[in-house]
């Protein structure tokens, strides 16, 4: 997540636990800190998700593997640029 968006919605992170990140463009950055336990809001769907924050990355929040994996989300894109994105809720069946 970046820095900007994670103070705009005042999510605080632990500075103490930093990772090495690299970018598709296969440069390495080292995050800031992980903020730990954010709910992320998708319809009736609340999934707690432990985020990386780092400065001026090319992107808001990059939802990745572990969110595929928890929420088994299926993707379908479109020609005409569009998305749609499936999840299911980890704790029930939704």
């Amino acid at each position: 997540m970046d820095v900007e968006v994670a103070k705009k919605l005042a999510i605080s992170w632990d500075p103490d636990i930093k990772i090495q990140m690299q970018s598709a463009n296969r440069t390495v950055e080292q995050t800031l800190g992980l903020a730990k336990n954010v709910p992320f809001i998708f319809g009736t769907i609340t999934v707690y998700l432990q985020v990386h924050i780092i400065t001026d990355p090319a992107y808001k929040v990059l939802l990745g593997r572990p969110f595929d994996v928890l929420t088994e989300s299926t993707v379908q894109n479109y020609k005409d640029g569009g998305q749609t994105l499936i999840i299911a809720d980890p704790n029930s069946t939704q």
